[in-house]
């Protein structure tokens, strides 16, 4: 198998003890814990960071961590009219990769899937599709899927009115998508990675809530990265709005860590 093992290029913030394990009553080391993931999980800060945590956690067997993250890719399979190159998607490519059968995949995924287009059920629906192949594809070998919800768009667009309620919002969010799908379908270029829709944080907002509910249904668990990166927004990002800084990494890891008990524990109640 070619893996593509983590760089570590990220300089972390230091993120404090993300468990209270101790190592003696720790229960044993799943063996291979995979990665996916588009540029984010590929420039490998969370990663690092999970791994060095993993280390401690089971300092006598330490599982292997591999970090297949691909730059652009979607679970989508979708791409702008303007990207340089179609996007890549994981599931071209992935059956060889779970041929390997590790114990873990972990994927983070949604940040490209929308393709910086404006809420479109056409486009919302290659995302859910790709995700409920991914389900499948790791269950058909036995891996344990965590998905991770996709990272914040670092720029939420217009304040809408203030004192406008959750239903008010809602409509001015749908009327601003209609005008803008319009737009896209008279200008194929008029949204892409680099001139992203204004409320594109909002779509992808609508993605992290159905992907939550998927949690603990078919085996798979859901960690929710994007609550607690939208708290600290402001350290998050720092070059543009799509990759997390070192602190939006390690904010990545440390919520990863704080439920891997959690998911280790079901996952373990639930072998045969």
């Amino acid at each position: 198998m070619k893996s593509i093992l983590l760089s570590g290029i990220v300089s972390l913030t230091s993120i404090g003890a993300l468990t209270a394990a101790e190592p003696a009553a720790a229960p044993p080391a799943p063996k291979m814990i995979f990665f996916l993931g588009d540029s984010i999980t590929k420039a490998g800060g969370y990663v690092r960071t999970i791994k060095d945590e993993m280390g401690k956690l089971y300092p006598a067997s330490p599982p292997q961590i591999h970090n297949f993250g691909h730059m652009s890719e979607t679970v989508s399979n979708l791409s702008e009219a303007y990207h340089p190159g179609r996007r890549p998607c994981v599931l071209n490519w992935i059956d060889q990769v779970l041929a390997e059968k590790p114990d873990y995949v972990v994927a983070c995924y949604g940040i490209n899937d929308g393709i910086y287009h404006p809420l479109n059920e056409k486009r919302f629906t290659a995302y859910k599709t790709g995700i409920e192949t991914l389900i499948k594809k790791s269950n058909a070998v036995g891996a344990k899927l965590i998905l991770l919800t996709p990272p914040p768009y670092a720029n939420p667009g217009p304040p809408f009115p203030e004192g406008t309620d959750a239903a008010g919002r809602a409509a001015l969010f749908a009327k601003a998508n209609a005008e803008a799908e319009i737009e896209a379908e008279k200008d194929p270029n008029k949204f892409g990675y680099r001139s992203a829709y204004q409320y594109y944080d909002h779509v992808l907002e609508t993605y992290c809530k159905w992907l939550l509910t998927l949690d603990g249904k078919d085996g798979v668990s859901v960690v929710d990265i994007r609550t607690p990166m939208l708290a600290r927004i402001k350290e998050t990002h720092g070059g543009d709005a799509i990759h997390p800084n070192g602190t939006g990494h390690a904010i990545m890891a440390e919520t990863f860590m704080k439920k891997w008990p959690a998911i280790f524990a079901q996952a373990k109640a639930k072998a045969p």
